[in-house]
């Protein structure tokens, strides 16, 4: 049982971060900012609705463990 809690707070928290990466990447300005500072932003870009779905399996998966057991 506490792991499928753990699983599930982890589906929780990458769900939250993911989120703040997406108001994070709309507020911050590309060209204020430094070359490797830049470099994450477009990683974040590209990663970050891969990250929020995985986020949400992960939780799911964790919700659905606990509902079963």
């Amino acid at each position: 049982m506490e792991a499928a809690e753990t699983i599930a707070w982890f589906g929780a928290l990458g769900l939250v971060l993911a989120a703040l990466n997406v108001v994070a990447l709309k507020v911050v300005r590309p060209d204020e900012v430094p070359g490797y500072v830049l470099v994450r932003i477009r990683w974040w870009t590209a990663h970050n609705p891969a990250f929020m779905l995985a986020s949400a399996l992960l939780g799911a998966a964790g919700l659905a463990w606990l509902v079963l057991v």
